[in-house]
């Protein structure tokens, strides 16, 4: 592999992982504007999963990592 190759992929990685860092950020702020608003954590997980269309599990794991 060249050099312009491999540094084409580092860049490709450090974009995927910059895009999920914002990600994660986003839905901080969701969840913290959610509480604010009292909502309860059933639902705020509940939007989570629909806002980022995945499953309720993945969205109760991402509020319990995230919280």
């Amino acid at each position: 592999m060249n050099l312009k190759m491999r540094l084409k992929d580092e860049w490709k990685l450090g974009l995927s992982e910059g895009r999920a860092e914002g990600r994660d950020e986003m839905t901080l702020g969701l969840i913290h504007a959610l509480q604010a608003q009292g909502m309860p954590q059933k639902q705020i997980v509940e939007a989570l999963a629909l806002a980022r269309k995945i499953s309720l599990a993945e969205a109760r794991l991402y509020y319990e990592q995230l919280t």
